[in-house]
């Protein structure tokens, strides 16, 4: 590990939900399976410059009683 230099990567991903929580969901599943933290998550629909940045600090729930999610 001498040898070698840490880089960081800021990656993009869109994801497609129904509500802000299945937002949530979905984007810490990837982060985690891809072993990266979620730094933000935000709203925009396509073809549009509108941005609304979604609160999503702290755990996502693996109960899923408050709200059903399609897959």
């Amino acid at each position: 590990m001498k040898d070698k230099k840490r880089y960081v990567v800021t990656m993009d991903v869109y994801i497609q939900a129904d509500n802000d929580y299945q937002a949530r969901y979905k984007a810490h599943r990837v982060a985690d399976k891809i072993n990266a933290q979620v730094n933000e998550i935000g709203e925009q629909p396509f073809a549009s410059f509108d941005y609304r940045k979604l609160d999503f600090h702290g755990p996502v729930e693996e109960n899923l009683e408050d709200e059903t999610l399609p897959f």
